[in-house]
């Protein structure tokens, strides 16, 4: 997957996996790994980032456990994810709609 394509979708990648348990910032990359049979590891200073972005806006909390950070979403984190799936979802379907229309000849 081209790293600008990834830049583009980790911060609604991080809040995904953030919405399916807490956790913390490290298993949020080996999950990401994981998930994606290895192709797409992201570092520590994109992931830490994006955390901090998603507390500071409210989509996140943190406590700390063990010396560690566990994140957890909030009631607006749903919400936006909530948005961001949508709008994931419009794109994704426009781009395909576009590369049907131009690959299948229905375009100049």
């Amino acid at each position: 997957m081209d790293k600008d394509i990834r830049r583009l979708f980790l911060k609604y990648i991080v809040l995904t996996v953030i919405s399916k348990k807490s956790t913390y910032g490290y298993d949020i990359i080996k999950t990401i790994e994981t998930c994606s049979k290895g192709k797409w590891k992201p570092s520590t200073g994109s992931i830490y980032p994006i955390l901090d972005y998603l507390v500071s806006e409210g989509y996140v909390q943190s406590e700390e456990t063990d010396h560690k950070k566990v994140y957890t979403i909030t009631p607006e984190g749903s919400a936006a994810l909530e948005e961001m799936t949508q709008k994931k979802d419009e794109l994704l379907n426009e781009i395909a709609m576009l590369i049907d229309n131009i690959t299948e000849g229905d375009c100049p």
